[in-house]
């Protein structure tokens, strides 16, 4: 019951590791991009920096998580649940990024998707 509760803190926590990994591996493709200028630097008439586009994808999709788990939790602080079917896209999401990139941090989203995809049980008032 605790991971449900807190299903949209673990999510912040996952997007917070994302962006940290990610700064850590792209330290020195931020580094070369800093160089050239932030500006319009990453797509050119005769070139385009997939290594600048992905670092950028890499941390616009740790942001993301940051904020959908920030907005998941004020929702579960609310209501008290979350509609399955976030629980059931976090688990397709993370079975399709383990089965083509199994050294991942996808194993992430398969538990919290399976955990948020079945609310507790609310016990029963006796009637």
């Amino acid at each position: 019951m605790w991971a449900y509760r807190r299903g949209g803190w673990l999510l912040v926590a996952i997007g917070v590791i994302h962006c940290a990994i990610g700064l850590l591996l792209s330290w020195g493709i931020l580094a070369a991009w800093s160089e050239a200028g932030w500006w319009h630097s990453i797509e050119r008439p005769d070139v385009m920096h997939m290594d600048r586009f992905a670092a950028l994808w890499f941390q616009v999709a740790g942001v993301s998580w940051v904020l959908l788990g920030w907005l998941m939790q004020q929702w579960l602080d609310r209501v008290g649940t979350v509609a399955p079917p976030l629980g059931w896209a976090l688990l397709l999401m993370g079975l399709l990024v383990a089965y083509v990139l199994p050294v991942s941090g996808a194993w992430l989203f398969i538990a919290l998707g399976l955990r948020m995809a079945w609310p507790p049980r609310q016990p029963q008032s006796p009637a």
